[in-house]
């Protein structure tokens, strides 16, 4: 009879201890299904990247002022945007100028170095601010803030940038738009028109 008991109380104690085990499993299987799934990189950078030919207007703003003086359009310019992350471009306007009172003032290049982008509807925005300090006759214009905004859909880019002149009590409003351009041999980008401009170009100098 007592071995009977010990019998019964020997398998009563193992089944609790398998349960309390598999309690254990299930609690820690809970645990691990609790935790959020990791979240995927997002990428937006790529869609905006690109060579971009198109034209610039150029306008003075007074500070105080929201009066625009229209001072340059329809200039013909290229415009880079280039990956730096996943989520941020770099944007590059080369040999940027002003014409003021008779006068050539030259900026060097805006360069805006990590502008972020977003990717909405069909259409990527992306914005960014630096501090820059131009380079020849504009040296003596001091740090200048520069703002950048604009966007890309299809290939087309539509963007702002406004430099903020503190000696000139100005800001200086560009306005671009242009169109991603397809790389050839030699890293030259033309659009079909401008192709058969050059080309034309070509055969006038050629016939001198």
């Amino acid at each position: 009879m007592k071995k009977n008991l010990l019998y019964l109380l020997a398998l009563v104690c193992s089944l609790t201890f398998f349960a309390a085990c598999s309690s254990d499993d299930d609690d820690s299987d809970n645990k691990d299904n609790g935790n959020p799934p990791e979240e995927e990189a997002v990428i937006t950078a790529p869609d905006v990247v690109g060579t971009y030919w198109g034209n610039l207007d150029i306008s003075m703003i007074p500070d105080g002022s929201d009066q625009e003086i229209v001072i340059g359009d329809g200039i013909e310019k290229f415009i880079t945007l280039s990956q730096v992350s996943n989520t941020e471009v770099k944007i590059e306007l080369k040999e940027f100028e002003l014409f003021i009172n008779q006068q050539i003032l030259k900026f060097g290049d805006i360069v805006v170095d990590k502008c972020e982008v977003k990717k909405g509807e069909g259409v990527s925005t992306f914005t960014g601010q630096q501090d820059l300090t131009f380079e020849g006759n504009a040296a003596a214009l001091g740090t200048c803030p520069v703002t950048v905004t604009g966007t890309v859909e299809d290939g087309n880019a539509d963007m702002t940038i406004n430099v903020k002149v503190p000696t000139l009590q100005q800001t200086v409003k560009v306005t671009y738009s242009g169109v991603k351009q397809v790389a050839e041999s030699g890293g030259n980008y033309f659009l079909i028109h401008h192709r058969l401009h050059r080309l034309t170009q070509i055969i006038y100098i050629d016939s001198l």
